[in-house]
């Protein structure tokens, strides 16, 4: 494992840990890289002092980097405005990573071979429907590649360093460091800056902000199942204070997923002690609702309904749905290109510009590749499953987050945010072993 301290003074009287410190580091410069568009350019220069650690540095900083890109925009600039070093950065470290592959143990070329043979099946196979079907064949290939690109440098960068450091521990720190900043900046008003109402914390949405307590929930959860020294106090406090900031950013695909973990994480722990656990989500829930001082089934008709009138539920979500269902029925089979709008015309140009919202993980799949594509993807997650469906009570709960997040909150091919934790999460899955 990773070295985790050193001496800070000559005569030992004092021992700071190394990752303390590391974090300290990384805190600063991303609060450096909020002052202006010079600071933010220089501390992502900076990120890279990381590759001193080589294959464990490219990953921190393809983490930190995606960090810096949900910052909520009134603590500091967004990171749009480096967006070409942004993706410079991304696909060196991941092609960084890529070659890590030689390097991998048997043992664990084998844990992931047949995912890579299928992921680059599913992306030569979207080559093609790019050329044949798609309204922007080069705008969707260089999408594709993205996606491919810093899904397996992410899979072979953990599949290579996971015996050097804990990356749950290291995720939960992450995780933790934002929703502690996040609870903190409760009572400020640049914590509800999206619309003044939906609590975002430090994050740049209220959704984003959900979908990162879901993440945190998931790793506090897997920590839990396999550290059984790790504190119940900590675990239980942390879940409520989390769950109401999930109500409070109106966050409805977030706050079922956090609740659905939660039983998840009833059902996978001990049988002989499973009846006191049963009352943990009822009670954490219980807790918040005390805690709003509100009428139950008021706030719940107001949560569920997000101000729209009754009969408008699902409001936010129809149009996406109405979208990726006509674009499936115009090309079932096949698709019609990868991430792109499908447009009455065919066009050869490259543009940042042409954004799609997907809204939903087997839609928007469907959508871009049909049902030939759809099935190739399928496997290929279901075999990442598999594949350490050993360890699924203890860490299950990182895979399942990104799915079930990603049927809301279609996150899982943002490559260039935090899809990026969603690859952390399956790479952590699938390379976990009971070594604890």
């Amino acid at each position: 494992m990773e070295n985790n301290s050193f001496k800070s003074y000559s005569n030992q009287k004092y021992t700071i840990k190394k990752s303390t410190l590391e974090w300290v580091i990384i805190i600063c410069l991303i609060i450096f890289s909020c002052i202006n568009t010079s600071t933010m350019f220089i501390s992502m220069l900076l990120f890279l002092a990381f590759l001193i650690q080589k294959e464990l540095g490219a990953l921190k900083i393809i983490n930190i980097i995606t960090l810096r890109t949900v910052i909520n925009p009134g603590l500091g600039i967004d990171i749009g405005n480096q967006q070409n070093l942004k993706w410079i950065i991304l696909f060196l470290c991941s092609i960084y990573l890529l070659f890590s592959y030689s390097k991998l143990k048997k043992c664990d070329k084998r844990k992931i071979n047949l995912v890579i043979n299928i992921v680059l099946l599913f992306t030569t196979y979207n080559i093609f429907v790019a050329f044949v079907f798609s309204s922007l064949p080069i705008v969707a290939i260089i999408k594709l590649l993205s996606y491919t690109i810093i899904f397996l440098g992410t899979l072979i960068g953990v599949g290579y360093t996971y015996r050097k450091i804990d990356w749950l521990k290291w995720m939960l720190s992450l995780f933790t460091i934002m929703m502690a900043c996040s609870f903190i900046f409760l009572p400020l008003p640049v914590s509800r800056l999206r619309n003044g109402v939906s609590f975002q914390g430090i994050i740049n949405h209220p959704n984003m902000f959900g979908i990162l307590a879901v993440f945190f929930v998931a790793t506090v959860l897997s920590y839990s199942q396999i550290n059984k020294n790790f504190k119940k106090v900590y675990l239980y406090s942390s879940l409520i204070l989390v769950l109401y900031m999930v109500i409070l950013s109106k966050s409805r695909t977030s706050l079922i997923s956090c609740i659905l973990l939660i039983l998840l994480y009833v059902l996978f722990s001990n049988y002989k002690t499973v009846v006191k656990f049963i009352i943990l989500p009822f009670s954490i829930i219980g807790v918040i609702f005390l805690a709003l001082g509100s009428n139950i089934s008021e706030f719940l008709i107001k949560f569920l309904y997000k101000g729209q009138g009754q009969g408008e539920l699902l409001n936010s979500r129809i149009g996406q749905i109405e979208s990726l269902t006509s674009n499936f029925k115009n090309s079932p089979w096949f698709g019609n290109g990868f991430s792109v709008p499908v447009l009455p015309f065919k066009s050869y140009v490259f543009s940042f510009d042409y954004v799609v919202e997907p809204g939903n993980l087997i839609l928007s799949v469907l959508s871009y590749s049909g049902v030939i594509g759809f099935f190739i993807f399928i496997t290929y997650i279901f075999i990442a499953l598999w594949k350490n469906i050993k360890n699924f009570k203890k860490i299950g709960f990182l895979p399942v987050a990104t799915l079930i997040i990603s049927m809301g909150e279609m996150v899982f091919f943002s490559s260039n945010n935090i899809g990026i934790w969603c690859y952390m999460f399956l790479s952590m899955y699938l390379f976990f072993n009971n070594r604890k």
